[in-house]
């Protein structure tokens, strides 16, 4: 191989890696001969600190050991590898399996294991094979994973026959149990399998098609022929990364040469739906295939690095193997979808969104839905990407009649906890809204005559608008303006006009006509225009709006030629309600002693507008709302109290706060 073949290799051995870095919600799953990890090995504190080095940089989410072989190794790799590196993230079990120990340790934040047990030991295993199940933070028992850790008979086949022969019985034993499995369940196989290569019947038992297939495995590195010192196969060897001058006396040395480990999954995790493993992630941690029968930290490691190499080579005689697995879909939607209030006839609809929840890598969410009657939806089937943003979904309610609608949206996916999804849907449609003066009929127009009356004489008027036929399913409308134009400013809305909306009640208003100091003799006339709105939902329509014609003329009787009779008047306090002041308007046909005072609900006096004598004519007296010491009076009910020789009047006021 030339060098800029070599640099091509590394270039790409480098890029492989770094597409396949799992990101936060994928599960990283590593398999690692540990090599008698235990206090009392030879070199142990040395190879301890090594193995923190890796499992600094691996970034594995779950780790499966074979030969951790005491109960004292697991507690010590747990406090002083993986405590040291991520303090209280993992959690672990350890059992014994003939004489050697198995492990599994896990991140705890991202998953849960159960039922750890040794099994089929009785069918003649060398060693039993460890079984346990995981699940995963956030999914419901149907993304089980079960994982199987095996330490197969290990021993060259051309050199003792015997060993692969023991391999192919272990094989068969291990395929047969397996076979009894529920079709579809996702499992991986994973351990120091001893192969030397493809045609061992032991890795042929455990990967070939047989009449019961729910328990065969898929290489996702399949590799044919013989794997033992063969340079092609550099990229994917395991065992050993020292050539000499181990750390250990244990350690077998020779450099990188065997592929001893493995990670084998089911077919139902290599369909690429649902729980699966993702192609091109499997890979020997920290092998760039530049080390054939070398120590792997030779020169240098274009995988992990140097520092990482090296403590590869001193922690044990194998390397892990590690593989990417991508969790099912999730669906991502809301449980309940208000189209809100339209009109009738027109086009009501609100987007649903749906999106798959989970983190890449993850499986595409496939779904369809279906729309309860009075409501619908696309029926196409759809396919929701990770990581992409939600796709919105038109709902469109039927707006043919007036009515309170209530239904459902159906979504089914292959969510495997979520398999449908009902949506409770709501909407309204509305009839439109009808401004009238009648209660009953359709009347927009109309004359407020106050007649024809002297000063003093002058009633307020009243006015009422309605929403004719107004009920749960007619919109509300909205009394938006009220605007007099016309008749010298003498007209006005009692106590002012505040933007009101109606619905079955109507809302009354009182009208008032200033006489006062006006011209004698004259009719006054006026427009109030009432401006309505209903309310800005689809299909809004514009309303009618209310006018009313205002009338009112004063009058007099003559005492002399061209001399006018002065009548003695006091006219209400406009406004009222009040907030920043009001005023008093009263007339005197004669000069004659006034009082005007205000007092409060409990009769104390709040303060006095007029004390003593006014002249002949009209006479206007305002309150700012303040006491006689100028601080104002809290909101609340007062009384006005105005008193003349011939007239006495108590007006009730109301302060607002």
């Amino acid at each position: 191989m030339t060098r800029i073949a070599i640099i091509r290799q590394v270039v790409l051995a480098a890029c492989v890696a770094a597409l396949i870095t799992t990101p936060a919600h994928a599960i990283r799953v590593g398999t690692w001969n540990m090599l008698h990890y235990t206090p009392d090995a030879e070199n142990f504190a040395t190879r301890q600190g090594n193995f923190r080095i890796v499992m600094g940089a691996m970034n594995v989410d779950l780790l499966v050991c074979q030969e951790m072989n005491s109960p004292a190794g697991a507690d010590s790799f747990k406090l002083g590898v993986l405590d040291a590196v991520a303090p209280g993230e993992w959690d672990y079990h350890w059992t014994d399996v003939s004489g050697e120990g198995m492990g599994v340790f896990w991140k705890t934040a991202k998953m849960t294991t159960f039922a750890w047990a040794p099994v089929w030991k009785a069918f003649g295993l060398t060693r039993a094979v460890t079984q346990f199940g995981v699940n995963f933070t956030g999914y419901g028992p149907a993304t089980q994973l079960n994982v199987y850790s095996v330490h197969l008979k290990a021993g060259n086949g051309a050199v003792t026959p015997t060993d692969s022969t023991k391999r192919r019985v272990e094989g068969n034993i291990i395929r047969d149990q397996l076979n009894f499995l529920s079709a579809g369940t996702p499992f991986l196989l994973m351990g120091d399998a001893n192969f030397y290569g493809a045609s061992e019947g032991g890795y042929q038992a455990l990967t070939q098609s047989q009449a019961d297939n729910d328990g065969r495995l898929k290489d996702p590195l399949p590799l044919a022929g013989n794997w033992h010192s063969v340079t092609n196969y550099s990229l994917y060897y395991t065992q050993c990364p020292c050539l000499t001058s181990c750390v250990s006396s244990d350690f077998s040395g020779g450099g990188m040469d065997d592929r001893f480990d493995l990670i084998l999954v089911s077919y139902p995790m290599a369909d690429l739906s649902g729980l699966d493993y993702v192609p091109s992630s499997t890979n020997a941690y920290g092998n760039d295939g530049q080390h054939y029968q070398k120590d792997i930290n030779n020169g240098t490691n274009f995988a992990v690095g140097n520092t990482v190499a090296t403590a590869l080579r001193s922690a044990s005689d194998h390397i892990p193997v590690l593989v990417t697995v991508q969790l099912p879909p999730k669906l991502g939607t809301v449980s309940r979808l208000d189209i809100g209030r339209a009109f009738v006839g027109s086009a009501a609809a609100t987007d649903l969104p749906v999106s798959d929840a989970t983190t890449a890598p993850a499986d595409e969410l496939d779904y369809a839905m279906v729309a309860s009657p009075g409501f619908s939806v696309t029926a196409d089937p759809q396919i929701a990407f990770v990581g992409a943003p939600p796709t919105l979904h038109a709902v469109t309610m039927d707006t043919s009649v007036p009515a309170q609608l209530n239904g459902d949206l159906t979504i089914t996916s292959d969510d495997p906890d979520t398999a449908s999804k009902r949506v409770l849907l709501s909407g309204t449609v509305v009839r439109h809204a009808v401004s009238s003066l009648d209660s009953s009929d359709v009347v927009t127009a109309a004359t407020v005559n106050f007649g024809e009356h002297f000063e003093g004489d002058f009633v307020d008027r009243e006015v009422r608008l309605h929403n004719v036929g107004a009920d749960a399913l007619q919109s509300l409308l909205s009394i938006a303006s009220a605007v007099i134009t016309g008749g010298d400013g003498r007209f006005s809305i009692d106590g002012g006009f505040t933007p009101t909306a109606l619905g079955g009640l109507g809302k009354t208003w009182s009208l008032h006509f200033q006489e006062v100091d006006g011209t004698l003799d004259s009719t006054y006339t006026a427009t109030l225009r009432f401006t309505t709105s209903e309310e800005a939902i689809p299909g809004q329509a514009p309303t009618s709006p209310i006018e009313l014609t205002l009338l009112a003329r004063t009058k007099t009787g003559n005492v002399g030629v061209g001399t006018p009779t002065r009548v003695l008047s006091f006219a209400p306090a406009r406004p009222n309600p009040l907030s920043r002041g009001t005023s008093f308007a009263y007339q005197l046909p004669r000069a004659q002693h006034v009082s005007l005072v205000l007092y409060d609900l409990g009769g104390r006096r709040v303060a006095s507008l007029v004390s003593g004598v006014q002249g002949a004519g009209a006479h206007e007296a305002a309150w700012n709302a303040r006491d006689e010491r100028g601080a104002r009076v809290p909101g609340g009910l007062y009384f006005a109290r105005f008193a003349t020789d011939g007239l006495t009047r108590i007006e009730r006021l109301i302060v607002l706060p």
